[in-house]
């Protein structure tokens, strides 16, 4: 595990990269790749894509998307996503929250495809040619993306962190071939003790660590990403 700096973390991802975002949103990681001009990223929201993704699209960062939908939550619709995908400048490739979450734990189990219900018959499969069916079951391709960018609450100095249990980086860090954590602090014992809906994310999962201490703060501020709706508008 490599404790860097933001740009230094960001930096790590080059152009034309995979880059599947988690929820929280590591917002500090993603400032960072619009920063340092990054193109061509094929980005995958898990399951849905939020407004880290909306921002490397208005940015002109993302050159597809792999998600089940982009929104911006209570703050409405992404209107630089809408954009982008109205004039054919981003590629999307459509899914299902079961569908997308089922592809990363066949990409962390080393599998090649996984069955998932529900999908024949439904407009997905006019959509994913990739989704193939063998003896009436749809069968999804696994996903691993190259990076996945994740925000921990806390870790310690050896990279054990504490996540949230309401969203599925869990799985996403298991999949992905390099796992970014940005992180509000570094401390002795962060993972000795937890609160209801913590999870810890052994050190062996992550690659990269990096300090972000005013993300948590402005997330939770009222008004925060509604401020940056704003922007992309």
């Amino acid at each position: 595990m490599d404790l860097l700096a933001p740009a230094e973390a960001a930096a790590r991802i080059s152009d034309g990269a995979t880059v599947a975002l988690g929820r929280p949103p590591a917002l500090g990681l993603v400032r960072e790749l619009i920063r340092q001009g990054r193109r061509d990223l094929d980005l995958v929201g898990v399951p849905t894509g939020d407004i880290a993704i909306e921002l490397l699209i208005a940015a002109g960062c993302a050159r597809s998307v792999h998600s089940s939908g982009v929104d911006l939550g209570e703050h409405g619709q992404a209107p630089a996503f809408a954009r982008a995908v109205e004039t054919g400048a981003l590629r999307v490739t459509d899914s299902t929250c079961p569908a997308l979450l089922m592809a990363l734990q066949a990409g962390a189990s080393g599998i090649p495809w996984t069955p998932v219900p529900g999908l024949i018959g439904s407009d997905l499969m006019t959509r994913r040619p990739d989704i193939r069916i063998f003896e009436g079951l749809a069968l999804v391709p696994a996903l691993t993306p190259e990076f996945a960018l994740v925000h921990a609450r806390r870790a310690d100095p050896q990279g054990n962190a504490v996540i949230e249990t309401a969203y599925d980086d869990r799985l996403l860090i298991q999949a992905a071939r390099t796992v970014i954590m940005s992180v509000a602090e570094v401390r002795p014992g962060a993972v000795d003790t937890l609160t209801r809906g913590e999870q810890v994310v052994p050190a062996a999962y992550v690659d990269v660590l990096t300090v972000v201490p005013y993300e948590d703060r402005a997330a939770a501020t009222a008004g925060y990403l509604e401020s940056i709706a704003v922007h992309v508008r």
